[in-house]
């Protein structure tokens, strides 16, 4: 199976776990990495497995049409038509998912919501990529993501983190109440992954005040960081993780 297929599959198996967790947090974070899922494969399907780009597609209109949801579902209609049954339920869908994500407020979808769109994922698995899994196939796959998460011999489940560009910064959702300094470090590996930079301070001041945090600013902030620097995690006059940060990260969290 071609890795992106597999990437998807674990990414909707994620989703699947989070919604089975009682949770109102677990059913919003369950939503929103469903759809991150089917944004993946869209994109995948045109860049990897349909190979669109320079033959369907330019690919300076690729980035332009990439970086609109509902141009990117067009353009994958367009050229896989068994979609269409599903093209306005997943637009439908996402425009909920922003207003969830974006918005300060405790909102959350029933589970039997999240599983609806969650069909529709595992669908366009054999869609856009050909590849069919029975029931028994995706249990199994949710059964193996879970275990990742909480892990084995007695260690703390990890928490899962979705991560989103929000303009020059990150936006941070979790499924896990994180200590200031596990946050601060998350945020500023995650911004590295995303960016392929460090942070300047008021980016990673930004970046958790979009992430629901913004008791960390200003002087307590500084603090924090100060805190992070004598604990070997934050290289000093940088904002970027240390080799021990990094690794206190992965065994804080799983990132998707």
């Amino acid at each position: 199976m071609k890795p992106w297929v597999e990437d998807a599959i674990e990414q909707i198996a994620t989703a699947d776990v989070l919604n089975c967790a009682g949770t109102s947090t677990g059913e919003r974070l369950a939503y929103i990495v469903c759809d991150n899922a089917i944004e993946f494969m869209m994109i995948a399907y045109v860049e990897k497995q349909a190979q669109l780009v320079h033959t369907k597609i330019k690919p300076k209109d690729w980035d332009l049409t990439r970086s609109k949801f509902h141009s990117l579902l067009n353009l994958v209609v367009a050229n896989a038509s068994a979609l269409s049954c599903h093209q306005s339920d997943i637009q439908t869908n996402h425009d909920t998912r922003n207003e969830l994500y974006h918005t300060g407020q405790p909102l959350s979808v029933k589970s039997a919501h999240v599983e609806k769109y969650l069909v529709i994922a595992r669908d366009l698995v054999q869609i856009l990529f050909s590849e069919k899994l029975t029931k028994d196939d995706w249990a199994q796959r949710s059964a193996a993501v879970s275990a990742k998460i909480e892990g084995s011999g007695g260690k703390k489940i990890k928490a899962l983190l979705v991560v989103q560009d929000v303009n020059d910064v990150i936006q941070l959702e979790t499924s896990h109440d994180l200590s200031d300094q596990a946050l601060i470090c998350v945020v500023l590996d995650a911004f590295m992954t995303r960016k392929g930079q460090a942070p300047t301070r008021p980016q990673l001041e930004q970046s958790l005040r979009q992430s629901h945090a913004p008791h960390l600013g200003g002087t307590n902030l500084s603090k924090r960081i100060y805190d992070c620097r004598e604990n070997g995690l934050i290289q000093k006059g940088t904002f970027a993780l240390t080799a021990k940060g990094a690794a206190f990260v992965k065994r804080t969290s799983i990132s998707q």
